[in-house]
Formats: structure tokens, sequence, C-alpha cells
């Protein structure tokens, strides 16, 4: 156990991490970037969740129902990470969805403690650090001996929609209650976020530099974008429900001579840009190979919605976007506006389409340099070295007070 110095950096090592998140390798998420800088000198058991919201009858939900009961009887429910995260053991409990039944979330804290509490013995794992990005594992506080139990909040779940919010919030007060350690994404969520009496510590994202500026293959561009007229306005990431599908398909026939590409999975009904002829939905790609797609854009978008939800939110694409060298235009956001010098932020449709039309025209490798400047001090590597200290001063301080109180 303990708290070193790795490559003249401080960093957690030699430590035991139990993580609860989305599905390892399904999408990058801000939690996955983070542990693969802890990989390496500790030993990470990763639990894929259920998530926040109950299933319905829509195409995604039922296809992705199936992906999960798939890993639960398929004779093992561990997933195979890649060969390089030595360090990684990732499983899939059972765990059933519908945490507004109390008999439901006594069946899944039975199902989790007795997978993780069996792997754990199996691989000497004990006093681990938890590190949990959803509510509903609010009832598995205290579950596993854990030295601290920390939410890392990096959405802000209560305004998330086709949720039960009453249900949300009240699992998310629980957790804020008793776990040790808040940390979040951005200062909204540090605002929100933080029950009398408790602090929660702001927790940024960061990006891949190598991967997103000069990595493997970045100046071949994806030959699958050969067919698609240039300019592109390009997007990428999950295309839910918190974009602005009115605004987009607003600039799409506004500018008809642009093309408008978006990568990424879908998840929401689409149907309002679908049959504009310059809008392009390309699906999901691999992680890896987003930089040679990204290389075709000639400017990148975060179309957002502006509400509670989206005030809260720190895009993870935006240091992506300004690492590559893209000018990028952006809809309001908190976080958004802490990068000003580098992004243009619309507040109207009219403004967007004049920020996509300077972009487009007046883009010069001056400003290129600029961006991926700006990008570069804001790698995973330092947020896993911030985290890593946060970490040593919540157990410090943790240990410091249960002695005091042993005392009296």
């Amino acid at each position: 156990m303990g708290f070193s110095f790795v490559g003249c950096t401080s960093m957690l090592t030699d430590r035991d991490i139990i993580v609860f998140s989305d599905d390892w390798g399904r999408l990058p998420s801000s939690c996955q970037h983070l542990v693969i800088q802890l990989l390496p000198y500790n030993r990470v058991l990763w639990v894929n969740t259920i998530g926040m919201r109950s299933p319905m009858l829509s195409k995604f939900d039922i296809a992705r129902s199936a992906q999960i009961l798939a890993g639960w009887f398929k004779g093992t429910p561990d997933v195979k990470p890649e060969l390089r995260f030595v360090n990684l053991t990732v499983v899939s409990p059972i765990i059933v969805p519908f945490n507004q039944l109390q008999l439901v979330r006594r069946f899944n804290r039975y199902s989790v403690k007795r997978k993780l509490l069996g792997l754990m013995a199996d691989k000497g794992m004990s006093n681990p650090i938890v590190l949990t990005t959803f509510p509903c594992t609010c009832d598995y506080v205290g579950m596993f001996g854990e030295s601290i139990h920390i939410y890392y909040c990096v959405d802000d779940f209560v305004n998330w929609p086709g949720i039960n919010h009453r249900l949300t919030r009240g699992m998310e007060m629980t957790l804020l209650l008793h776990c040790d350690m808040i940390l979040a994404t951005s200062e909204e969520l540090c605002n929100v976020k933080a029950p009398e009496g408790k602090r929660a510590h702001l927790l940024s994202h960061g990006v891949d530099c190598d991967r997103f500026n000069g990595g493997d293959g970045f100046l071949e561009k994806a030959a699958e974008l050969n067919a698609i007229p240039s300019p592109i306005v390009g997007f990428f990431g999950v295309l839910s429900d918190w974009l602005d599908y009115e605004l987009i398909a607003d600039l799409a026939k506004a500018r008809p001579g642009y093309s408008f590409v978006f990568i990424g999975p879908v998840d929401t009904d689409v149907s309002r840009i679908l049959n504009l002829p310059n809008i392009h939905l390309i699906g999901k790609v691999p992680y890896d190979q987003l930089p040679r797609y990204a290389a075709c854009f000639g400017v990148g978008i975060i179309p957002f919605q502006v509400n509670d939800l989206t005030r809260s939110v720190n895009p993870l694409k935006l240091l992506e976007y300004l690492s590559l060298g893209l000018p990028v235009v952006s809809t309001y956001m908190p976080e958004v506006e802490k990068f000003s010098d580098v992004v243009t932020i619309a507040r109207t449709a009219g403004e967007f389409l004049v920020a996509l039309d300077e972009a487009l025209s007046s883009d010069r490798p001056h400003l290129q340099l600029r961006r991926i400047e700006r990008a570069q001090g804001n790698s995973w590597q330092a947020v896993a070295q911030r985290f890593s200290r946060l970490v040593s001063d919540a157990e410090n301080e943790k240990g410091a007070a249960g002695s005091a109180g042993q005392g009296a």
C-alpha cells in the first residue's frame, strides 16, 4: 500500500482498487482513461454495472439487454481486456436494473457482494480503494473493507433524461452522505454535489495527447471519408438525448455545401436529421482510429442543448478536438467557456453559422499550434497524479479522524 514517486511524479502504487463504472472498453469514458494511468502500478478490479436507466422497449435497449444477458450466461462473466492491462480484472456480476424495487436492490447487493468478495479472496486483495461513477451503487458503501470510498461524479444524473429522477436523487444523496470523498468533473457539479459539511474536489477531464496529436496513423486520413465532400463539419461521441438536433438540422439546411459528419453510436431518436442529404452518420469506430477520422474534419463541433443537465457537463471531446489542432465551435457550457481563448462559443444558430464559416475560411497553422499547446497542459497522466494526491490526503484525514475518535 502506498503513495510514491513514479518517474519523478506522484502516483498511487501497490494498491488494490475496485471500480464501478460503464462497461470496460464499450466507450472511452473518463473513468477508464483515469484508471488506465493507474494500471501499471496498481491492481484493479473493474465492475461492469447496469447503468442508471431501467430498460425500455426500444431497439437500443433491447440490443443492450441482450449483450448483458449474454455476458451473464456464457460460462464466466469475466471480460478479457487487452493483454497490456495485466493488472486488470473485469467482471460482470448479475445486476438487475429495476432499483425502484426493494427486492431487486437486496438481490443486487447480495449478488455483487458474493461475486466481488470471492474474487478479492482469490486474488488476495484487501483494504481497497473503491471508486464509483454511478449513484445506484450507494448500497455497496462499506461492503468491501475499503480504506476509502470515492464518488467520481462525471454527470448530473439527477437531470438525465429517461430515468426515475426521484429514485436517482435519493440514491445519489445516500452515496454523497456516506462516501469518504467526492470528485466532480466540473465546477458546477462541485457546487451542487457537496452536502453540508462535505467538499467536492474538482477533477477535470484530461486528454491522451500522444494519441490525438502525432500518434500512429495520425497523418493518414481515414479513406472511409474520401467520398464525403469537403469541407467536413465533424462530431464524435454518442448521439444522445442532449444533442440539439433542431440546431443541427438548421445548420445543415443553411449550409448545404458543408458535410456534417457524426461518428459514434446512436442511442436516441435522430429522425429529425436522418433525411438531410449533407448529414452523414458513420457509426461507432474504434477509439484508436478516431484521430484518422477526425483528421478529415475542417472544424469540430459540440452542439449540445443548453439546459440543467449540460450546464454541468465537461465534454471529453473538447480537449481531443483541441489536441488535434481543430477549430472548435460549441454551444454554451461553463466548462467550455474556460477555453474561450481557443474555442468559439455560439449562443444562437446564427452565431453558430458565422463561427463555422470563419473557422473553415480563416484557420491558420499558428492557431492550430495554439490549440494543441492548450490541450497538452491537460494530460490524463496529470489528472491521475491529482487523483492520487487527493486520495492520499483523504486517507490520511480519515485515519487521523479515526485515531482522534479512538483517543476520545
